[in-house]
């Protein structure tokens, strides 16, 4: 729907116009009228106007001045002069202001008509035109908002190969994703690889820590150059892509300075150990060899750490390592030489760390072989592996194991202390439940505690109570209660005592709640118990 507004000082003749045509078959909603150019304005003000129909000839002001107003606050609306002369200055001012007419009164209005729709259909261009525009400009300044994802995750695809490197579907994927990349532009590729933290991170943790080191290499390596892109592989390798053309040489002493600032600030700031590496230029559809190349380079170089890697430079394949003999370190678990296998294995792992060119290969057979001779004692021990080693198990922690020798060192400490935990457990069980079951029958005529018990041995009452479950299958409440009914009932069957004072001999003063204790675990009371055995006691005392 449209607004129109008719400007005229003469009241008759703003009759006859809002009279003479059908303004709603021109999808015109609603009127407004002025007499002059100052109600003119304020009706702008107010009121989204789309046509005027203005007389020229006014007196505070002619509708050519109206006019120049208008154009320069309100450019979409569209006017027609009303005149009662045919004054040639008027209508070439008029037509220069981009008037739809200029129109002699009185006027036709079939002919005004025909000016209003012309007017109608203009404004309906207009705003097409203007919708479009913003709608370019909306999406234009979406794609720069976006643009560093687009082109992020344009990279991504190149080096997992989701687009082929076939020169010119690269070229065609840039040109349908609309990229500020050149196919025959030559490109850096970077690998930052996190090797560890220093502490254990929870999901949240991970995700600052991540953003932490995305802007640092965007800082110290990509040095905010907008060409430039660090890619995102996973939570611990990303790749900075920098650009390698004209003015862009890329010198490796540079490059190894700058990757070491890098390097230090991570581990200073983010207390992570992380290593760059650097590979050789190449042209977008290289890209995913030169990937490639960097991942066998740090798979290569497993035994050290904080350290800037060139592909350019020649690495020294890896040195021959004597495999250790697994069945040694099987003889120490079993004789229980437990400082002497940490300390070896310690002492073998730290040799891997002067070995140029360790590949991954060699620390995952180490693993294996590990593993293997730990499967083997626990067979012998009769123990399941998840209940000895535990989380060291998992999926997870065996990747990590194999990630660098400080990665396998870590691992192995934990699985054999673990094991040799184990071991302790095991062998101290039957001496510690002996122990328990000796200190209760010495002091049957007392009331035990578990904390008692507990200080005896030298454990906390809580882990007490859960041992001593897991091995007897009784609490140890429940294990006092039924030595002391035994011995009650050994007691009323040997002896002519009075079952008060057997009580007291058990451990309890009040007779009527040992009575109920008793009858409880036996089904009879003291009494009926000593009848059923068939003992007749020569000073049978009244109880």
């Amino acid at each position: 729907m449209y607004q129109l507004l008719i400007v005229d000082d003469e009241i008759h003749a703003v009759r006859a116009v809002q009279a003479g045509v059908d303004w709603a078959e021109l999808s015109i909603s609603h009127i407004h009228v002025a007499h002059n150019i100052k109600q003119a304005m304020g009706i702008f003000g107010e009121h989204p106007i789309d046509i005027m129909i203005c007389d020229i000839e006014m007196p505070q002001g002619s509708g050519i001045e109206l006019l120049s107003w208008v154009r320069e606050r309100h450019s979409l609306t569209e006017s027609i002069f009303l005149t009662c002369h045919s004054n040639f200055t008027y209508a070439k001012e008029a037509l220069q202001l981009g008037s739809l007419d200029y129109m002699l009164k009185p006027v036709k209005f079939h002919e005004l008509r025909t000016v209003v729709q012309r007017g109608v259909e203009k404004i309906n261009v207009k705003r097409a035109e203007h919708i479009s525009k913003e709608a370019s400009q909306y999406y234009a300044m979406l794609w720069h908002t976006n643009r560093p994802i687009l082109m992020e995750r344009f990279w991504q695809d190149v080096m997992d190969q989701r687009v082929s490197s076939n020169p010119e579907r690269i070229r065609d994927v840039l040109q349908s994703r609309n990229l500020p990349i050149k196919e025959t532009e030559s490109f850096l590729p970077i690998m930052i690889f996190v090797q560890r933290w220093a502490e254990k991170l929870n999901s949240r943790d991970k995700k600052l820590m991540e953003y932490a080191l995305r802007n640092a290499a965007d800082h110290l390596i990509l040095h905010g150059d907008e060409h430039s892109q660090l890619v995102r592989i996973s939570s611990d390798v990303f790749v900075a892509i920098l650009p390698a053309g004209a003015g862009r040489d890329r010198h490796i002493e540079d490059m190894r300075q700058i990757c070491k600032v890098y390097i230090e600030s991570c581990n200073r700031y983010f207390r992570c150990d992380i290593s760059c590496y650097v590979g050789d230029q190449g042209l977008v559809h290289e890209m995913a060899t030169r990937y490639d190349s960097l991942i066998r380079l740090k798979d290569s170089n497993l035994n050290r750490s904080n350290h800037v890697f060139f592909l350019s430079e020649d690495m020294k394949s890896a040195e021959s390592i004597d495999v250790i003999q697994m069945n040694v370190w099987l003889k120490m678990l079993e004789q229980g030489a437990y400082d002497a296998i940490l300390s070896e294995s310690e002492r073998y792992l730290n040799s891997f760390k002067e070995v140029g060119g360790l590949k991954a290969e060699v620390l995952q057979q180490f693993l294996q072989n590990f593993l293997q001779m730990l499967y083997y004692f626990m067979q012998f021990k009769e123990w399941q592996a998840y209940q000895v080693l535990g989380e060291a198990m998992a999926t997870e922690q065996l990747s990590q194991a194999v990630r660098s020798v400080t990665d396998l060192q870590a691992w192995v400490k934990h699985a054999l202390e673990q094991t040799i935990n184990y071991c302790y457990t095991s062998e101290d069980t039957r001496t510690v439940l002996d122990r328990i079951r000796t200190f209760i029958k010495q002091h049957l005529d007392q009331a035990i505690s578990r904390e008692d018990i507990a200080r005896h041995v030298n454990l906390h009452p809580d882990y007490l109570s859960r041992r001593f479950k897991k091995e007897t299958g009784k609490s140890i409440v429940e294990y006092i209660v039924e030595e002391k009914i035994a011995m009650a009932k050994e007691l009323l069957v040997t002896t002519d005592m009075s079952v008060s004072d057997i009580a007291l001999c058990v451990g309890y003063s009040n007779f009527s709640y040992f009575s109920k204790v008793f009858k409880l675990g036996v089904h009879m009371n003291p009494n009926q118990y000593r009848k059923s055995k068939g003992q007749n006691c020569i000073n049978n005392r009244s109880v």
